[in-house]
């Protein structure tokens, strides 16, 4: 049976398509240009990273072909992105990581490994689909989400439970003091938002005519809004959280002697005005012992010439009164010779 499998050539279907392709792209191509800009070169986390985004890229671009080079781009395209989508549940699980015990850590990348034949399948069905050759990739698709978000689920819940439970504050005060933070905190939920909106889109519960058949963006979103997670962050969840932890006694212990306490904001507006005022004491001793340094030299001055005779240290003015007191007679006196 030959399936009339090919490129959407109504302007809906392809105006859908090609801005959902070219938002992925542009979105995956800003955030690997940042985390190679931020990447420690021997970390393999942060390579990861970067191969991530640069496989999920090659997807975006099987819009600009036409058949019979459209169904074999597309098909091979989505191999490198199955890898991006695996490799980012390798990704959560090293994040992640310093947050499980060693059975959960485990069973997390062990479960992850049993789910790549499905892959393979998956990657077959797809060729099949797209040569004409068999709807066998029909009913895999549906089963896309549960081989390939359980884990990102588990560790959006994971990150959420640390901080509330394992670090002294709350989600706003980390959200104020490391904007960073939150923008990763938002990138989670609304990537969950997507994946659940795809789900039922790919299952029927939602569709119909809302969507031209066989065309659905709501996958690119919630990945594009992954790999924002995982670029907003490059190291473990753990390592970030206890650097903002050390930064926050820190800066609490520096005000203590002030008698200050309170979130991330207040500590550090009280260590600006604790550093101002360092400022404005030393300022004042410098300028203190500038003029008793002066005052000393006058006095070195004065007992070295008691008798107020000529030095070589007299200034202008006084110069000028000397040759005033002097009588006009001894100068006309003085010249006559």
């Amino acid at each position: 049976m030959t399936l009339d499998v090919a490129k959407p050539s109504d302007p809906e279907g392809l105006t859908i398509e090609a801005w959902a392709q070219g938002y992925m792209v542009g979105s995956l191509i800003i955030m690997a240009c940042v985390a190679v800009a931020n990447m420690r070169r021997h970390v393999l986390l942060h390579k990861l990273i970067v191969i991530e985004l640069l496989f999920g890229t090659l997807h975006g671009t099987f819009i600009f072909t036409n058949p019979p080079v459209y169904n074999w781009y597309l098909s091979t395209t989505a191999i490198f992105l199955n890898i991006s989508w695996s490799l980012h549940n390798v990704i959560a699980w090293m994040k992640n990581k310093p947050f499980l015990g060693k059975k959960a850590s485990l069973f997390y990348i062990g479960t992850v490994i049993l789910v790549q034949p499905y892959w393979v399948l998956e990657i077959t069905a797809n060729f099949l689909y797209f040569s004409g050759k068999s709807r066998l990739f029909t009913h895999t698709r549906p089963y896309e989400a549960l081989c390939r978000d359980p884990w990102w689920v588990f560790t959006v819940l994971s990150l959420f439970w640390n901080i509330k439970s394992k670090y002294e504050f709350g989600y706003w005060e980390l959200i104020r003091v490391s904007p960073r933070f939150g923008v990763l905190l938002g990138a989670m939920i609304v990537s969950i938002g997507f994946i659940i909106v795809d789900i039922l889109s790919v299952t029927h519960v939602i569709g119909g005519k809302s969507l031209p058949d066989g065309i659905n963006p709501f996958w690119k979103l919630a990945f594009v809004f992954k790999c924002l997670s995982d670029t907003m962050v490059l190291d473990d969840f753990k390592v970030a959280l206890d650097r903002l932890k050390h930064y926050k006694m820190q800066r609490m212990g520096s005000v203590l002697s002030d008698g200050l306490r309170g979130d991330f904001m207040d500590v550090e507006q009280a260590r600006k005005r604790k550093d101002e005022n360092a400022l404005n004491n030393q300022l004042a001793l410098q300028e203190a012992s500038s003029i008793s340094r002066d005052f000393s030299q006058v006095q070195t001055k004065d007992s070295a010439n008691p008798r107020g005779e000529e030095t070589e240290f007299l200034d202008l003015e006084a110069a000028l009164r000397m040759d005033d007191s002097v009588d006009p007679r001894d100068k006309s006196s003085g010249s006559g010779g």
